[in-house]
């Protein structure tokens, strides 16, 4: 029941509304204006008025007042001419407000909550709110089991492409700055994380099960995790309310395509697919044919086609020099975002390959985009070979918060069931 934070609001609610639109909170109301989950605080007024769990966080927001203030004042504070919630609300109510607009944000994707935390925290989470309420619904080891039971059963290989890719992201991003020309680097350091490729990937597959919503969820995952590394014109591009394509070749329209392989039940949806999350940001002609050609190799390997196969096909409709063999181009390599420059490449260390390891070390020890091009040639090598080695899994994972790895569960169902 929330009826105690009507009963709260009734005599202050007013002028809370009005400090904030005034700039600056000079009076006690924080508790039960903005409230947070509970396991946040310790005095008295702080465990009454907060919100037991994630079904007490619903009913405030559909309360007919409660649901009403909180998205008036939230609306309140972005009319404000400043981004800094210091200003407006001292310490530590600033990190109460991010508090309460992550609790919200995640009952409501795509709110005006979400807006709130762009402007005054850079789109950052609070992480202790996110860990409580994966606590409370207990669904990591559900996850990580709905993972690991796909990736293991070989007439599923479709859902081993998106955590394919994602394993490759996060092996090469150590060394996407400290780049190697040898193959036998430690796969796993402490500074390896999950970057813009998966975070990216992740906002992919989110939109191809919601209506393909590439520009919604694009923004959604990346001002939730503002921090992964993006280039600076995609960078730009998120934070627009409304974004135009800005004719980028840039091989982030194929870092993040895996998925659409997977999804797409002909090479006609494949490639249509592939062209529609690649137009909203990375509209020329060389941004489309990396996505396009990273999209369909996939789709080729989980339905069978021959390395020689995949090979043809792909230098035949994108015309792709896929003659050169790792040997040849692995010494000189160098650096190259372009999707020109990289896509061929990522392929070759495909090809190249003998398994899903030998796969990622290859794309790695080219020497170049290193997290990207693993990741492109991990969902390839993922759906080629059948398998990604448990050691991998198990350390890529224990990488990704809670809602990453839901979606790649919900995403290894969708495609398995579709």
């Amino acid at each position: 029941m929330v009826d105690r934070f009507v009963h709260a609001q009734e005599d202050t609610y007013n002028l809370a509304l009005e400090e904030v639109r005034s700039g600056k909170k000079r009076s006690h109301w924080m508790w039960y204006v903005f409230p947070q989950i509970r396991g946040l605080g310790r005095t008295m007024h702080s465990l009454f008025f907060s919100i037991n769990d994630i079904d007490e966080a619903k009913e405030y927001l559909a309360h007919p007042i409660l649901g009403k203030r909180l998205i008036e004042i939230s609306q309140a504070l972005l009319s404000l001419d400043t981004n800094d919630a210091h200003s407006i609300f001292g310490s530590p109510d600033d990190l109460k407000l991010r508090s309460c607009m992550t609790l919200f944000d995640v009952v409501r994707h795509d709110s005006i909550f979400s807006k709130v935390l762009a402007k005054f925290f850079d789109g950052e989470r609070d992480a202790l709110t996110l860990n409580i309420l994966a606590e409370q619904s207990n669904p990591r080891k559900n996850a990580i089991e709905n993972i690991s039971s796909v990736t293991n059963a070989p007439t599923d290989k479709r859902a081993l492409v998106l955590i394919g890719a994602i394993c490759g992201d996060i092996i090469g991003s150590f060394y996407e700055f400290c780049s190697v020309k040898f193959q036998d680097f430690d796969l796993f350091t402490k500074r390896s994380k999950f970057t813009d490729d998966t975070v990216c990937s992740i906002a992919v597959a989110d939109a191809l099960m919601n209506g393909n919503d590439f520009v919604g969820k694009l923004q959604y995952w990346c001002r939730k995790y503002p921090k992964a590394g993006y280039g600076g014109n995609f960078n730009w591009w998120i934070r627009q309310d409304h974004p135009q394509p800005y004719s980028s070749w840039g091989n982030g329209s194929a870092m993040r395509v895996s998925s659409v392989g997977a999804f797409g039940r002909s090479v006609e949806e494949v490639l249509s697919l592939a062209e529609k999350s690649s137009i909203v940001s990375h509209n020329h002609p060389e941004g489309i044919k990396g996505a396009q050609a990273t999209a369909l190799a996939n789709y080729l390997a989980l339905n069978g086609a021959s390395k020689e196969e995949i090979k043809t096909r792909i230098e035949s409709r994108f015309g792709y020099d896929l003659n050169r063999t790792y040997d040849d181009i692995q010494p000189n390599y160098r650096f190259d975002v372009s999707c020109q420059g990289s896509v061929p490449e990522s392929i070759i260390a495909f090809l190249g390959s003998t398994d899903y390891e030998s796969a990622i070390r290859m794309a790695v020890a080219l020497g170049g985009d290193a997290d990207t091009q693993a990741a492109i040639t991990g969902g390839i090598a993922a759906a080629y070979y059948g398998s990604i080695p448990e050691y991998i899994l198990n350390e890529c994972l224990a990488r990704l918060p809670l809602d990453i790895k839901e979606v790649i569960s919900t995403f290894n169902q969708a495609v398995v069931q579709r």
